[in-house]
């Protein structure tokens, strides 16, 4: 969650280490802001794993009393912007003006109580994935992490395009089933 000024005022004289343990609470946050500025989740945690060596080696510039949190996401918004110009990308007035609107848009939305249900959520989905089947879960991944387009996943499992995305559909409702009860359980307790 985010520090609160009592917290941050704790924060005033941090190691390089307390620093990164810190600011390491906030990694899932820090690459969801990430990928909305690079659109690529590899590259997103590119960007907040380069945040936190810089962050280890400036940590002394870290002002007393300074929000952690703030001060990582600026650091993931200037390795962001590095890796976009490292690829190739140029930038115009419209890019500065879209970067502005995505920092304005996390900013009203990613508050402590939004960090805690983002935590929430995560932790849910890691349960619930681990209750899928093996079909199920490989079939996810193929399709998410490995970016295998239903034709592609149709082929190579032997089975109609139709089957490939009703299969993908029943997983993903059973999932967002198993979530919402599993966040429901949690804020029971």
């Amino acid at each position: 969650m985010v520090e609160t000024s009592s917290q941050t005022n704790s924060l005033a004289a941090l190691s390089a280490e307390d620093l990164l343990r810190a600011a390491f609470k906030y990694q899932d946050a820090l690459t969801s802001y990430a990928f909305a500025l690079l659109q690529d989740w590899a590259l997103a945690q590119d960007a907040v794993q380069e945040t936190f060596i810089v962050l280890q080696k400036k940590h002394a510039e870290f002002r007393p009393g300074g929000n952690v949190f703030t001060w990582a996401r600026q650091m993931v918004r200037y390795e962001a912007l590095n890796i976009l110009r490292a690829r190739g990308r140029e930038f115009c007035v419209a890019d500065e003006e879209l970067l502005a609107l995505v920092d304005a848009q996390f900013s009203e939305h990613m508050n402590s109580d939004a960090l805690v249900r983002m935590e929430q959520q995560k932790i849910a989905l890691q349960h619930c994935m681990a209750r899928l089947d093996n079909e199920s879960v490989g079939l996810l991944l193929d399709f998410y992490r490995e970016r295998l387009s239903c034709d592609e996943l149709a082929s190579a499992r032997r089975r109609t395009v139709n089957a490939i995305r009703l299969a993908l559909s029943r997983t993903r409702a059973r999932l967002r089933e198993c979530v919402r009860n599993r966040i429901a359980l949690m804020e029971a307790k």
